[in-house]
Order: structure tokens, then sequence, then C-alpha cells
């Protein structure tokens, strides 16, 4: 009985509905790592919509996910889904009674976003796939927002969006910086943090192969900041691998998934109190040439410091 309690109490999430953003708890986080069921989290409030719709992703969409789609644009639901075409071009637009973008020019679409009825926006590492849901490593954060969910919607077509997308929530300062219109922005900023951490970095990044992040890393071990990055096993072993080599010589402790799925986050806290994730990788390619972005939390509330405490420690369960 004592087991079975035990079984039910682990699974519990998976049996109940998420809980989106909502005034009163505007910044809500999600992960399989923390146990809620990623394709509910999506699912819900898809289902739950009541005038306006926007997906924008990589890769191939679940089939049962483009079911949902198509049945709530019968039912009057304004959709618009923003894909990379290279990346799923089985996608025949024609059968869909919705309004689609195929991303064609150079380089990935590769964000990752979710807008409910102008108020809503989920964003991450999460694919609308499967595999992204059930079997790798990933990550949603919500946000309840009209003004910052419209400015997010506005800039998934412009790959040359110019303007930082910030807002000061009660919980964290949120800075949104759309790639590769803001390469260096984005960059600029997620160095300078690192150069100022003063005890701890902590990463967890599907690929990482952009130098100058792994020399501002290296220049904060050399200052005695302790530096812990995850990488995905097969990564590690292949595009990861200088940078892995680099950091551990220097000192860091290099660590790896031990599932079979991917280790698939873009996310490092420092010092415990700023919290970078997003859709882009640690990669020259995902800061200059694909459609990402990378967002920045700072001032962070003790609430939002446990969760992501939480999501930190609870990935260690799954790492070597």
């Amino acid at each position: 009985m004592v087991l079975l309690a035990l079984l039910f109490f682990s699974l519990r999430p998976y049996f109940t509905e998420p809980t989106p953003p909502s005034p009163t708890s505007l910044i809500e986080f999600y992960s399989n790592q923390t146990f809620h069921d990623l394709q509910k989290t999506l699912y819900h409030p898809i289902e739950k919509a009541t005038k306006r719709i926007v997906l924008s992703t990589f890769g191939e969409f679940e089939p049962g996910l483009l079911q949902l789609l198509k049945k709530r644009a019968e039912e009057g639901i304004e959709i618009f889904l923003h894909y990379d075409a290279k990346s799923f071009p089985r996608l025949n637009e024609a059968l869909l009674d919705f309004s689609t973008k195929g991303h064609r020019a150079s380089g990935l679409m590769h964000q990752k976003i979710l807008a409910i009825d102008d108020k809503l926006v989920f964003l991450g590492s999460t694919n609308f796939t499967h595999a992204s849901y059930k079997m790798h490593d990933n990550l949603l954060v919500g946000f309840y927002s009209p003004e910052l969910t419209a400015k997010i919607c506005a800039q998934i077509e412009d790959p040359h969006y110019p303007f930082l997308i910030e807002e000061s929530f009660p919980e964290a300062r949120f800075s949104f910086y759309s790639l590769p219109g803001q390469k260096m922005a984005a960059l600029s900023s997620l160095i300078h943090a690192i150069d100022a951490a003063k005890e701890r970095i902590e990463c967890q990044i599907f690929t990482f192969t952009h130098l100058k992040i792994s020399d501002a890393l290296i220049s904060a071990l050399r200052r005695g900041v302790k530096v812990e990055v995850t990488l995905d096993k097969k990564s590690k072993k292949g595009a990861s691998k200088q940078v892995a080599e680099l950091l551990s010589k220097n000192g860091a402790l290099i660590k790896q998934n031990n599932h079979q799925g991917l280790m698939h986050h873009k996310m490092c806290l420092i010092d415990g109190e700023i919290f970078f994730f997003g859709s882009a990788n640690w990669t020259k390619s995902a800061f200059e040439k694909n459609r990402d972005y990378l967002i920045r939390l700072d001032h962070l509330s003790d609430e939002v410091k446990s969760k992501v405490k939480e999501l930190f420690q609870s990935s260690k369960k799954f790492q070597t």
C-alpha cells in the first residue's frame, strides 16, 4: 500500500489539469523533470481558447495537435501557425482550415511559442512533438500579460526585429531578445551576467559550441566561481565536445543526461539570481542565423527562485 501511495503521488501531476498563468499567478514553470505533463500544459490552453491561438515552432507537429487546431478553427477560433518549412516539408497547408506561414529563408525557424487569446504566452525549449513532451528534458514558462503577448507575437515573422521586449512582473523582470535581430544585445547580456558571477553558475545546454560564451565561463572559473555544465550526452561526444573539453580542463564540472532521450534544455542560473532560458542553443547559428530567442529573468522573487532551484535540483536525478 505504501508503494502504491508513493506511485500515486509521484504521478499525480499527470492526472490533474495544469495550472495556467493568470492575473493572480503571472508566471508559471513547467518541466517534465518536475513531473509536469507538457502535452497537457500546451493542450489545455488551446482547448480553452476563446478567440485566438498563435503557434511558432521548429520541426513536425504531432498529429493530435494538428487535429485539435483544425477542430478549434472549425469552432471559430482564429489560428496562425508559423513553422520551419525546411524541417517540416510534408505539411500540406492547403488541407488546414487556418492561416499558416512556412519559414523558408536561411537559418532555422527555431522559436517555440504558444500564445492564447492575446493574454497568455508559453515560451521555452519544448517543440510540439510527442518526443519533446515525454522523452526529452524540456522547459516551458507561461506568462500572463496582454502587452507582453502582443509584442512577442509581433516579432515572430520579423528576423530583424530591433526592439528589446521587456516587462517588470512582481515576480521577476523579463527581457526577451529576438534572434538574430538582437544577436549582439543577447550575447552581451549573457556574457556580462557571467562576468559578474561571484559564486556559482549552473548551465544545462543541449548544444554548446559558442567559444565567446565558453571563454566567459573559463574566466569565471579562474576567479573562483563554481561552474557546472550539463550537456546532452550525444552532443557532448559530438558537436559540444570541444567546449566540454575546454571547460573540463579549466575546472568546470561537466555532466550529461543518463537516459535515452535528449537533454534539450537551454538554460543557465547565475548565483541563484539571474535565469536565462529560451529556444536558443549556445551556438553561433542560434545567435546569428536562426529565428530564435533568449530570455533573461532577474530581480527574482523568492517564489520564482524556489521554482528555478527546484527545476535544477530535480534535473540532477536525470544526470550523471
